[in-house]
């Protein structure tokens, strides 16, 4: 029985995973798609873009959101970083400048070139 406590304790030690550092950095993008087309989007954005930003070392979330604007539809991405030395790794000396992915100019109605970066002063 003691035998079996002790590998149990050794298991929680190897499987627990280390606390996330605290994002200092939100990254938002956002763009229009026709109406028509916004589910369509919505799945190749999560699919491409989200997951693509979840494999990125350092991040530490990523969040969509949309809402509808008349014939339009419009999604907003915010990315969480630890700081720009990790989006930088990411997206290079031009932090500010959108990636846009391949399939987005058929999609997007006049893309955002620029995200925003802001920082996050309050975190509950």
């Amino acid at each position: 029985m003691r035998k079996f406590a002790i590998l149990l304790a050794l298991a929680a030690c190897t499987t627990a995973s280390a606390p996330k550092p605290a994002a200092h950095v939100a990254r938002m993008w956002r763009g229009e798609v026709p109406l028509a087309r916004a589910n369509e989007y919505q799945t190749y954005l999560a699919a491409e873009g989200l997951a693509k930003l979840r494999s990125i070392h350092g991040n530490l979330g990523v969040q969509m959101f949309r809402r509808t604007v008349g014939d339009r539809e419009e999604f907003v991405v915010i990315s969480y970083w630890p700081d720009e030395q990790h989006i930088r790794a990411y997206a290079g000396e031009d932090v500010l400048r959108a990636r846009l992915m391949p399939r987005d100019p058929e999609f997007l109605i006049e893309p955002d070139k620029l995200v925003r970066h802001y920082r996050i002063v309050t975190d509950r």
